[in-house]
């Protein structure tokens, strides 16, 4: 199917006459003549009858001019919701993370971008680390921000920033802030941790077994706000992200337990699926990621 004959006969019809269809096209009178004869031999019936003043559609004309008004208004309205994806004046970006991912480092992106770009809807999906990769995979979220190492094979991972896990306590366990505890006597002491799927936990696993070693903690949350709350009332020794509980580190509601081992920090990562392009939108709001972390 040629789209252009079809556009000069609904030029012609809107026109009813060749030669301002020819203006209007930037074409030649002939050229559109020759178009509409090509289109009229094609379909095998009459579009137009030419009279001294221009030209009369006919009446299986006026059935196929229906229905080419609607395939160029979808045209017009597909090239105009183009133009506002590129002028970020529509669109969306679905970020994945975790709920504290959001609040403690990612909320200040945000807040910039819808700054920016204010008609460009923004949609949050909670989950773990092993969660928001499934929903990444699985093309439900454009951007997830996960913590690393990940299984790359399928996704461009780039490390975001750097975060430090610690040990802390509340007021109950404060006198062991003084010293340094060997992971032995650390884990004499009951252990707050997050559920065996997510990645803190796995984290802290690793670290335990590097000292050939292992826990079962004797309380399982699956959110920072219950392991503070745990914490501080003195319900046992929590494994924390720093970044996430300083609030409650500066005013002596916890207190950071030291240890005699090291544990290294560990990385937030911005990932992508390798294969399926990002919209515009959300190229934009994942450029402005990597340039901040570039910081």
């Amino acid at each position: 199917m040629s789209l252009d004959l079809y556009r000069v006969f609904h030029t012609v019809a809107l026109e009813k006459n060749f030669s301002r269809a020819a203006q209007t096209l930037y074409i030649t009178q002939p050229s559109v003549s020759h178009s509409i004869k090509q289109l009229e031999d094609k379909l095998g019936v009459r579009l137009f009858r030419r009279t001294s003043k221009g030209v009369i559609i006919t009446k299986e004309g006026e059935v196929l001019f229906d229905y080419v008004s609607e395939v160029f208004g979808l045209i017009n309205r597909a090239e105009q919701a183009v133009s506002d994806l590129k002028n970020f004046e529509k669109g969306q970006v679905v970020l994945g993370g975790s709920d504290s991912t959001f609040k403690h480092f990612l909320l200040p992106y945000i807040q910039t971008f819808q700054h920016s770009y204010p008609d460009i809807k923004i949609k949050i999906q909670l989950g773990s680390t092993p969660q928001i990769l499934d929903k990444l995979v699985n093309g439900h979220i454009d951007i997830g921000i996960v913590h690393l190492p990940v299984d790359q094979s399928r996704l461009h991972v780039t490390d975001f920033r750097s975060i430090e896990s610690i040990f802390v306590a509340g007021g109950k366990y404060q006198y062991l802030a003084d010293k340094k505890l060997t992971v032995k006597e650390l884990i004499n002491h009951p252990i707050i941790s997050f559920s065996e799927s997510s990645s803190s936990r796995q984290f802290l696993n690793q670290v335990l077994q590097e000292k050939n070693l292992s826990v079962t903690p004797d309380i399982e949350v699956g959110s920072v706000e219950l392991l503070i709350e745990f914490a501080k009332n003195g319900m046992g020794i929590a494994f924390a992200t720093k970044e996430l509980i300083s609030k409650e580190l500066m005013k002596g509601e916890l207190h950071e337990i030291a240890v005699d081992f090291p544990i290294k920090n560990r990385k937030i990562g911005i990932a992508t699926r390798k294969e399926v392009p990002l919209s515009i939108a959300a190229n934009q709001f994942y450029e402005q990621l990597i340039i901040n972390s570039l910081k």
